[in-house]
């Protein structure tokens, strides 16, 4: 009877364990490339990937910056400390486009409430923090063939970098032989799609140069979202004002009031190619055509509908669409259930 017994533990022992590690070897590799401090979006963009990670949806391998500011470097740093996630790689823009400190960066750093800083950063510059497409070089080698889910939110420097760099000491594949083999999708907010509106997005042209060489050589599917989509899709103020425990002093909130004054409802660029990157099979938004976008000399984006093209934007349609892609975006932002 008890060796009976002892069997059946020993076979739901070794199932549980099979379970757990199937669960734990599903989540999605990804690497985060954002310019943290031009926008308030890239950090609800981050904590959407935070909240990922901790329900186990996702790897979060590294975030490299775009933004070549040190204020930057610190925020990130210290905002992946609140949310328990130490120490993770980080990879610098260094003499990148864009240098300006924004509007929340600092002052949400030197911030104190109930006698603490908010924020807590323990690495700068001085720590000799690589270069952003070396960071990538290194991640991706580690990973498995056609694994990783890469997610750009800002000025395209470091992929531009990573994709003409050559082999070193992590690989010696180039960098675009590198990230065709181990990159499974490009997830990117940069454009302008439709015929809604007509200019040059700045993503694309505050690095011109850069956003020309990726989306002319990146060897993999790219998913782009366009400034339109995100611009029918406000993230709403009072979420920020009553989703958050303490909100009075969480990061996320006190930035947000600092980049404009409230009340606002910001579009939600960054968010939206975050949602896609990780939950494509929901289907919040409709894909285009596959085809092939261009960039010209003066940063217009074009798409041109081709069989064999790999890029796809994004779109969506209808009042009902939009809320309920918005509830999507809250619920991932806040951590919780709508």
């Amino acid at each position: 009877m008890f060796k009976y017994i002892a069997i059946i533990l020993i076979t739901i022992s070794l199932f549980c364990s099979c379970v757990q590690q199937k669960e734990t070897t599903s989540a999605i590799p990804v690497i985060l490339d954002t310019d943290v401090g031009n926008d308030i979006d890239d950090v609800l963009a981050m904590q959407m990937l935070l909240n990922y990670e901790k329900k186990g949806k996702i790897d979060l391998l590294g975030i490299t910056i775009s933004k070549c500011n040190p204020y930057s470097l610190e925020y990130i740093d210290a905002y992946c400390r609140f949310n328990d996630k130490n120490d993770i790689p980080l990879g610098y823009a260094y003499n990148g486009m864009n240098t300006d400190d924004g509007h929340y960066l600092r002052q949400t750093l030197d911030t104190i409430i109930d006698g603490n800083k908010i924020l807590h950063s323990k690495r700068n510059l001085k720590d000799h923090i690589p270069e952003g497409y070396k960071l990538l070089r290194k991640l991706l080698a580690a990973q498995e063939n056609h694994s990783v889910v890469f997610i750009a939110l800002g000025p395209e420097t470091n992929l531009a970098r990573l994709l003409i760099s050559e082999a070193d000491e992590y690989s010696e594949l180039d960098g675009k032989a590198l990230v065709a083999q181990k990159v499974k999708l490009l997830s990117v907010m940069g454009g302008l799609y439709g015929n809604e509106f007509d200019f040059p997005e700045w993503n694309i042209i505050n690095d011109l140069n850069a956003a020309q060489i990726t989306f002319k050589e990146w060897p993999t599917p790219i998913i782009a979202s366009g400034w339109e989509l995100g611009n029918k899709i406000r993230y709403p103020h009072q979420s920020i004002l009553n989703d958050f425990a303490d909100s009075y002093k969480h990061p996320l909130c006190v930035s947000y009031k600092i980049y404009q004054e409230m009340p606002y409802d910001r579009e939600t660029w960054d968010l939206t190619s975050v949602l896609q990157a990780i939950e494509p099979d929901n289907n919040y938004f409709n894909l285009s055509e596959k085809g092939t976008i261009t960039i010209d000399s003066i940063g217009q984006s074009m798409f041109s509908t081709s069989e064999n093209g790999k890029h796809q934007y994004l779109t969506i349609q209808g009042e009902e669409n939009i809320q309920a892609t918005r509830k999507a975006l809250i619920r991932q932002v806040t951590g919780k259930e709508n």
